[in-house]
């Protein structure tokens, strides 16, 4: 570990885990399993984010996937007209492929609904272990053709959607932006992944450098136990970064974090963008850790970065 480059606020989430974990009070949670380990995710998410703030709108929604409904929750900003017709963000929570859902990530939602001139649509796909890859990508491809279509006559503009997820839902926002490419469409007009994960199963240096930050070895392979077989790992679906034609892509912003064990494959998966000819930026949050967009009650950085992802696909939309 290198304690020296996190950033201060970093630094305290960190010890104060640790010295939970070395009380007893936490157990790590690949130690868990996944009914519990979701529980302590989500109260972990609540204990580091903000207070939700209040948007003009929130319409919780149902989703027809493959033999399933999903839910999905729309958030419409306290700055905009219920009327007004805007364009939209789709949004994959992040959590292994295993945790998460609406709420864990509500919070962020909101602000992006708020600072940004859009909408935004969080999609609560299936997980592993009980929906093992593919089934997560395949409902995110279902829900942006649902989107698509409009079937509530939702005040959205379908011809501009962007698309944004963190960590494992970074993955999926990437993965479905291939997708459009290979069959056409839906069109997304930008893509904003927040450390995402892009080369499953690579041991990359920032993975061993930073091991133990919020994302462990440990809990990376408790994670993929649950969610794919190891013969699927090379599938691009899983690690896009390994897909043979990355040209034609939609415009991207890629965030990492410092100090986090996904840094080195998010760089990574910028480059290969831009090599392919795609427009790619990429942003490092120095002394950052994975999970620092849901922690803004204790990382001044957060807002920061809620702040970026707003004004990069609102941009995007113009």
């Amino acid at each position: 570990m290198q304690d020296k480059e996190l950033h201060p606020d970093a630094l305290e989430i960190i010890n104060d885990i640790r010295l939970a974990e070395k009380s007893g009070e936490r157990i790590p949670m690949y130690e868990m399993n996944h009914i519990d380990a979701r529980e302590s995710y989500l109260a972990m998410r609540n204990a580091l984010s903000p207070s939700a703030p209040d948007v003009l709108e929130i319409k919780d929604l149902e989703i027809p996937v493959e033999n399933d409904n999903i839910k999905a929750r729309f958030y419409r900003g306290i700055n905009n007209n219920k009327h007004d017709i805007l364009p939209v963000t789709i949004f994959f929570h992040g959590g292994g492929w295993v945790i998460g859902d609406l709420d864990t990530h509500d919070v962020v939602c909101r602000q992006l609904a708020n600072q940004g001139n859009f909408d935004v649509i969080a999609i609560d796909y299936r997980m592993g272990p009980e929906f093992r890859f593919p089934i997560a990508i395949n409902d995110a491809i279902n829900s942006i053709s649902w989107v698509k279509k409009n079937p509530l006559k939702l005040p959205i503009d379908s011809s501009k959607i962007a698309l944004c997820g963190d960590s494992a839902g970074g993955n999926i926002a990437t993965v479905c932006c291939i997708n459009s490419k290979i069959n056409s469409g839906p069109l997304i007009s930008f893509q904003a992944l927040v450390y995402p994960s892009t080369h499953m199963g690579v041991n990359y240096p920032s993975k061993d450098k930073y091991d133990g930050y919020i994302l462990s070895k440990k809990l990376m392979s408790w994670f993929e136990e649950k969610y794919i077989d190891e013969n699927q790992l090379m599938d691009w679906r899983a690690a896009p970064i390994l897909y043979k034609n990355l040209s034609g892509l939609p415009k991207s912003l890629i965030v990492v974090a410092g100090c986090d064990p996904l840094k080195d494959e998010g760089i990574a998966y910028g480059q290969a963008l831009i090599r392919a000819g795609n427009s790619s930026e990429i942003v490092n949050f120095n002394g950052q850790i994975h999970g620092f967009l849901t922690m803004g009650a204790r990382i001044k950085d957060t807002e920061k970065l809620l702040t970026l992802l707003s004004e990069k696909i609102s941009e995007a939309f113009q």
